[in-house]
């Protein structure tokens, strides 16, 4: 029997169909079908009718290799209660912008902002906010380390399902990345529209032969450059809510308190930031009651001088938290910034070049 209620948007066959994606988020529908005893036509219709809905997306995004090349940053935005909405979308349609969230706490907004190179976010900082906008204040923090990965799971089907559904996928090269070429660039931006594209209509929109985009897909994936994420929409997964917590960490124990936390099931977020704190995590909530509960299991893990794995975990006299703060609406949900991504020389004359594809 559904544990959908009546009027839910979804039902538990797109349930598993997401949580599908999510382990191998270009599996062919044929396979997929056969592991969930399902007709492929059923779950291309299915697939398009999410799709078309806004309930859920596969996007392409530089995989954790490349990661180490860009430079990311937070922003928390303060303006007035009635200019949230319009400041909101014109932050959204900034190619540099990866995500937008409404708030609650001294600020209206979470941004977060990502750039090819440390010069290009530090340009991009000095005035972030375009200034026809009613902005009130900005504060900022840059990211170091990001813990972990930004993917996260359904958990709809079972572990075997799961274990047939995963790609046989090696460990990314341990080589030094190296900047995205034009190629594989535009290869990129092509999938951060709709990462499920066939390797034909791919074809056709770089000037190239499927077998050609096939094979360089492939190597780029090998090598930990680029990745795919499935997402759904955050009240249709559960979790309506999410939590901000900026954490403050002794600096010898922020890398093992980073990936424990980001080990969480309910983690969507863990990264190294330079500012007042150093450390902010993202965690998704049912409902605004578990982020006491969430606080509580924090400050418990900061007083315990071991975790349960028997590995030393930091303490402190006082709750990890310096502040959190809920998001109440996806104002612009993660997708890919499409922005700039290596595009150096371009970027560096013009950050918010008009040429680059807006998020759909």
């Amino acid at each position: 029997m559904s544990t959908m209620p009546v009027d839910h948007p979804i039902d538990e066959l797109d349930l598993a169909l997401v949580d599908s994606l999510q382990i191998s988020p270009r599996i062919s529908w044929e396979r997929l079908g056969r592991q969930l005893d399902v007709a492929p036509v059923t779950l291309a219709r299915r697939w398009a009718r999410l799709e078309r809905s806004g309930y859920a997306w596969v996007i392409a995004w530089p995989g954790m290799r490349q990661w180490q090349l860009f430079s990311t940053a937070l922003l928390q935005v303060r303006c007035a209660p009635s200019a949230v909405g319009a400041v909101a979308t014109a932050l959204a349609h900034l190619p540099y912008v990866a995500t937008v969230e409404h708030t609650t706490g001294d600020y209206e907004l979470f941004v977060i902002v990502v750039a090819p190179s440390l010069p290009t976010l530090s340009r991009l900082l000095i005035d972030p906010i375009p200034q026809d906008l009613p902005v009130l204040a900005v504060r900022t923090v840059v990211c170091g380390r990001l813990f972990g990965t930004i993917s996260w799971r359904l958990g709809a089907i079972g572990d075997a399902q799961a274990a047939g559904i995963a790609d046989d996928t090696p460990e990314p090269s341990a080589e030094t990345a190296r900047p995205f070429g034009p190629a594989d660039r535009d290869l990129l931006l092509a999938l951060a529209v709709d990462g499920r594209q066939r390797f034909v209509d791919l074809a056709a929109r770089l000037g190239t032969t499927p077998q050609a985009v096939k094979r360089r897909l492939s190597t780029l994936q090998r090598s930990g450059d680029i990745a795919f994420r499935c997402d759904l929409a955050r009240p249709l997964a559960g979790w309506p809510l999410l939590a901000l917590l900026w954490l403050v960490v002794p600096d010898d124990q922020l890398s093992q308190v980073g990936h424990c936390l980001a080990a969480w099931t309910e983690s969507r977020l863990c990264v190294q930031v330079v500012g007042n704190t150093n450390l902010v995590a993202a965690w998704g909530l049912r409902s605004v009651g578990e982020l006491d509960e969430l606080v509580a299991r924090l400050a418990r893990m900061a007083r315990r001088p071991r975790s349960p794995t028997g590995k030393s975990c930091y303490s402190s006299s006082n709750s990890p938290a310096e502040y959190s703060t809920l998001t109440v609406a996806q104002c612009k949900p993660f997708r890919s910034t499409h922005g700039s991504w290596n595009d150096r020389d371009r970027e560096s004359e013009n950050p918010t070049s008009p040429d680059v594809p807006t998020p759909p």
